[in-house]
């Protein structure tokens, strides 16, 4: 199963360590750098997610968006981990929304929705 992100806006949270967590071991992705309660995560292709682990702006939404060529693994991958997976109403059979205990939520599509513009 892999996920490929699309796009983001922003994302905050209010507790760094558990921030870490969700972001290098659920997401699987490595710090890039850290600097005044900012974190950087390299995602490729010149894209870098910028994580507020200050508090400041926590509860605002995460605006995360990936992509998979396959959806029931995908979902499986985020159940495994604790998160709890919600289908997507306006993409059924191609979508969900996962969110973990925490309260960090992504969004997850089929790649082939996407690409017909669901």
């Amino acid at each position: 199963m892999e996920l490929k992100f699309e796009a983001i806006i922003g994302y905050s949270t209010n507790d760094a360590e558990e921030a870490a967590h969700f972001f290098e071991h659920t997401l699987g992705l490595t710090l890039g750098a850290e600097d005044a309660g900012v974190r950087f995560y390299q995602l490729g292709d010149g894209t870098t997610l910028m994580v507020d682990v200050t508090g400041r702006a926590a509860g605002t939404p995460p605006y995360m968006l990936f992509s998979t060529a396959d959806v029931v693994a995908a979902a499986e991958y985020f159940l495994e981990r604790g998160a709890a997976v919600r289908e997507l109403p306006w993409a059924q059979g191609a979508g969900f929304l996962a969110s973990t205990p925490e309260g960090h939520t992504v969004a997850v599509i089929s790649a082939e929705a996407l690409e017909q513009g669901a």
